[in-house]
């Protein structure tokens, strides 16, 4: 009896604490700018609404909808993210399930849109310029527009297989056996090659042949600003002889000089652990990722462990910008536009610490607030959508245009308004 009398007083409390917090929820449901509504239930329920339509729902982590508030709106949703998202962009529909990609590139085109459905790497089949097309890789298919080429196409691969290439200087080649064999239709004329034996190429600015590749290496520049000759003979040596460039190479890729006619100069010695660069406008030094220092007009910058640690700066008469960074601890950003007068405005500003605290200001969007901020890599949308409310207690939020901060803590439990500091948006009136 006492059993039950304790488990029916446990269930009252734990029931009492559910209504407490629903209703705390209710009262302390964040009154944003006039228009906007919003309801959470710590990190678990969100509910956003702005001029009574629906621009977030989620119940985390199982599920996730999202409107922005831009022209043309885009559309998210996950379930169960990362095992699937959909999406719009514009009138364009996407979808993935684990490995499966639905794309639609205009939903508003019943008649003749193009659409592809892929399960890589085996299956793809959709619809490109009202022409229909499919592939069972790897027996035999069609894949437009895919690996940076305008069209690909195989059959029984690697028995043979025929990819084209987009722009007006694309070209066509054949493999048969790749990638032993292959022919290639250039413009002038049909070209072969029996990889590694012996082969040819022509672009648009040279010619090149190799023999037993990569030992033998020969080129013809053909460009009116770049004729001439190369010659590289792996491991040993390579050579440029141009009417704009000399190079001398030993050892390729590891020992080089380069001087050309505009004063640039590159040394390697040896690549890639040191290289340096100049000319009239540029002086570049790189010691491999270890550390590196540039400056380039208007633009300075170093890093060392690149990209753990860099610094950057650049000013130009419309724009300053500055960067430091020691990811992930430590990021700082900030750009400045001028008017036609001289006149500075902050047009973003992005400051963080890794994992305590983030702050993200922009012109557009303005001021945004949090912490802690656990995932290193910065506002990933499905992250912010789906994981961030479990670690974020705190945020805050200043809309465009507004002169109040909405603070936030425990999911809008509790929130307070101050005044903006007019210095976090007014830059220093003179030039940097």
């Amino acid at each position: 009896m006492n059993s039950l009398f304790v488990m029916m007083r446990s269930f009252r409390i734990a029931l009492f604490v559910i209504v407490g917090i629903g209703l705390s929820g209710i009262l302390f449901a964040t009154p944003d700018e006039p228009g906007r509504f919003r309801f959470r239930l710590g990190p678990f329920f969100e509910w956003n609404s702005k001029e009574g339509e629906l621009t977030r729902f989620a119940i985390r982590p199982f599920f996730a909808w999202e409107e922005s508030d831009f022209d043309p709106r885009d559309k998210d949703m996950d379930i169960l993210w990362p095992l699937s998202h959909f999406g719009e962009r514009g009138h364009e529909f996407h979808w993935r399930v684990l490995m499966t990609f639905w794309q639609e590139a205009d939903v508003t085109e019943q008649r003749s849109r193009d659409y592809s459905l892929t399960i890589p790497p085996f299956w793809v089949n959709g619809r490109d310029e009202e022409e229909d097309y499919w592939g069972l890789f790897p027996i035999y298919g069609r894949m437009p527009k895919a690996f940076l080429v305008e069209d690909i196409r195989w059959a029984m691969f690697p028995f043979w297989l025929r990819y084209r290439t987009g722009g007006s200087r694309g070209v066509g080649r054949d493999y048969f056996m790749w990638p032993f064999f292959s022919l290639k239709y250039d413009a002038d004329k049909t070209r072969w090659a029996l990889w590694p034996l012996y082969g040819t190429k022509k672009e648009a600015d040279f010619e090149a042949r190799y023999a037993l590749w990569p030992i033998w290496n020969e080129r013809t520049f053909t460009a009116p600003n770049h004729q001439g000759s190369g010659l590289m003979v792996f491991p040993l040596f390579e050579r440029v002889n141009t009417n704009t460039e000399q190079t001398y190479g030993l050892l390729p890729p590891f020992f080089r000089y380069t001087y050309t006619t505009s004063d640039a100069r590159l040394l390697r010695c040896p690549w890639p652990l040191f290289e340096r660069y100049t000319d009239p406008k540029e002086s570049t030094w790189k010691f491999w990722r270890f550390w590196g220092m540039t400056h380039r007009g208007t633009r300075d910058g170093w890093w060392f462990l690149y990209p753990i640690m860099l610094k950057k700066e650049q000013q130009t008469v419309n724009l300053y910008t500055k960067t430091f960074r020691f990811w992930p601890f430590y990021t700082n950003e900030v750009s400045y536009g001028y008017d036609i007068e001289g006149n500075a405005h902050l047009q973003t500003h992005y400051f963080r610490i890794w994992p305590f605290y983030s702050s993200s200001y922009n012109e557009r969007e303005g001021l945004k607030r949090k912490g802690l901020v656990l995932f290193p890599i910065r506002d990933v949308p499905a992250i912010e959508r789906n994981w961030a409310p479990f670690w974020t207690f705190y945020t805050a939020r200043q809309e465009p245009g507004s002169d109040e901060i909405l603070h936030e803590l425990f999911w809008g439990l509790i929130w307070w308004r101050t005044k903006a500091d007019p210095t976090t948006q007014t830059p220093p009136e003179e030039k940097k």
